[in-house]
C-alpha cells in the first residue's frame, strides 16, 4: 500500500461511503450462498468496523456543525 493517499479531487461522501459499503455486504452475501463463510465473514468484520468508524464521522461532523451555530 502507498504511504500516502492518492490526491483526489472531490472529498468523498458519507453517502459514498455508505454505498460502497453495501456493495461490500452483497459480494459478502454472494460468498457466503457460495459456502466460502470464513472469507464472508472476514469481509463482514471489516465492514462492521467500516460502520462503526462512519457512524463517529457522523457524530463528529454534527457536533461540529452544532457548536458553529
Amino acid at each position: 500500500m502507498p504511504k500516502t493517499p492518492p490526491a483526489s479531487k472531490e472529498a468523498t461522501s458519507a453517502a459514498d461511503i455508505e454505498r460502497s459499503i453495501q456493495a461490500l455486504n452483497t459480494m459478502a452475501e454472494r460468498l457466503w450462498g457460495q459456502g466460502r463463510e470464513a472469507e464472508a465473514q472476514a469481509l463482514l468484520d471489516a465492514l462492521d468496523a467500516l460502520n462503526r468508524a462512519l457512524d463517529r464521522i457522523r457524530i463528529g461532523e454534527s457536533r461540529r456543525v452544532a457548536t458553529l451555530h
